[in-house]
């Protein structure tokens, strides 16, 4: 599921980037995708967070990254060239960081994973972003299933 809502990410800050408002933005193109009215809602949650949380003048981060990573022979060997070209996207979106890009790479190398794929990679951004662990970073939040319930 949370790959899913990366992918919702994904697409709401490529929209934002081309200069539209975040009450431009057609949801309809994402159900007519298959994604459900949880994993819209939960992206957006966690887009709101950034913004409320983040610096009022620059929300998101969004900019045109000027430097790459440059991958060692072995590194290269761990992605798929369509997911490495989703990780440089993402990194310019600001949805990770350069060091999370390391992070991600060192957790390949280390449990000897032999191609990264685009699922793969989701869900291992999901897993930084997402984290709910980090009680250092203001509304953060343990997200749900669809059929999770508070007392």
């Amino acid at each position: 599921m949370y790959e899913r809502i990366v992918d919702i990410i994904t697409y709401v800050l490529s929209e934002l980037k081309q200069n539209k408002k975040l009450a431009d933005i057609d949801l309809n193109i994402l159900r007519d995708k298959g994604y459900s009215s949880s994993e819209i809602s939960t992206a957006f949650s966690w887009l709101v967070d950034r913004i409320e949380f983040n610096n009022p003048s620059q929300p998101l981060n969004i900019s045109d990254v000027n430097s790459f990573r440059i991958l060692h022979d072995a590194e290269k060997e761990l992605f798929t060239e369509f997911a490495w070209g989703e990780l440089v996207q993402m990194q310019s979106l600001g949805i990770i960081n350069t060091d999370q890009i390391e992070q991600i790479i060192e957790r390949a190398l280390l449990s000897g994973v032999f191609k990264i794929d685009s699922f793969f990679l989701k869900n291992m951004i999901a897993s930084f972003i997402f984290n709910a662990t980090n009680s250092t970073t203001p509304g953060s939040r343990i997200l749900l299933s669809g059929n999770d319930s508070i007392n």
